[in-house]
């Protein structure tokens, strides 16, 4: 039985308060390999949004909490994923959310819709579309495995998933076209063997992330958006979304994409401050830092 299945498994046979616990205790012992890939990433990437500020106990607490907080949001999104219902009456939504719903589902208003890694990112994605917003979500290039599965229980659950490639692009602009909402990751870095073409400045660095985004909007007029989804410490969910973002074209194309790519990360930089326990990013998005993090004190 793989990790999906095994999951889905727990999440339709235990308790809410059950699963919990388990899933605390499973990212507890996740966190003790401190010097693994996964927890170097963590805390590379929540150093450097911290200010650089955070010395290596700190770091150890905060990237404990992120994995035990990530663990909870997967066993919430098996659980739930068996009862929407139940889900819907533990979700509470920003009036900016509300609108956004309104004018995707009724207004048929293309909309982008970037989101960073924070713990309910997968529940949120499954709660939209059971609130009734027609929506594709751009989801990680040629998935296997777990990825692949993953994507399967999507599109179960009424998802539109199409993994990133030229193809997919087309097809998110015609989706666009037709007064559908885009929903994809804003954080998520870049692998690739060559330079990255554009990168814009996030918390104070140059940042190998997405900007593909903001040529599709402004080729669509699509309103662009930051939205998530946070847990709280009452097992409830509060969904938000920033206001729309305003675009701006410009003659020099790399100005135009660092320009607007860095209008979306700042509004992405207010969440992740807010909220830097549930920040999930395991990728790291400034490598470099990773040598500094070993030396902290």
């Amino acid at each position: 039985m793989d990790i999906i299945k095994l999951g889905l498994w727990m999440g339709k046979h235990l308790s809410l308060t059950s699963g919990h616990r388990l899933a605390r205790l499973a990212g507890s012992a996740i966190a003790l390999a401190q010097n693994s890939n996964l927890m170097l990433a963590i805390k590379a990437n929540q150093w450097v949004a911290s200010a650089e500020s955070l010395n290596r106990k700190q770091l150890v607490q905060l990237s404990r909490q992120v994995m035990q907080n990530d663990v909870v949001a997967l066993f919430d999104f098996f659980y739930y994923y068996h009862r929407i219902e139940e889900c819907k009456q533990r979700v509470s939504l920003s009036p900016n959310f509300q609108q956004m719903l309104t004018e995707g589902k009724d207004q048929h208003q293309p909309q982008i819709l970037l989101g960073p890694h924070l713990g309910a990112f997968d529940l949120m994605g499954l709660l939209v579309v059971k609130l009734g917003l027609p929506v594709v979500i751009l989801s990680y290039p040629n998935p296997q495995g777990t990825y692949k599965t993953q994507n399967k229980i999507r599109e179960d659950a009424g998802m539109r998933i199409l993994p990133i490639n030229l193809s997919a692009f087309r097809e998110a602009k015609q989706a666009l076209k037709h007064g559908e909402s885009l929903v994809t990751g804003i954080d998520r870095p870049i692998e690739s063997n060559q330079e990255v073409k554009y990168q814009p400045y996030f918390f104070g660095r140059p940042a190998p992330l997405p900007t593909f985004y903001v040529r599709m909007a402004l080729d669509s007029g699509a309103t662009v958006r930051v939205v998530y989804g946070v847990a709280q410490t009452d097992n409830t969910f509060f969904l938000e979304s920033s206001a729309p973002i305003a675009l701006e074209q410009r003659d020099d194309l790399k100005e135009e994409y660092i320009l607007n790519a860095e209008k979306v990360l700042k509004e992405t930089e207010k969440v992740i401050i807010k909220y830097p326990d549930q920040w999930s990013m395991f990728y790291p998005i400034w490598p470099e830092v990773i040598p500094q993090i070993k030396k902290l004190k």
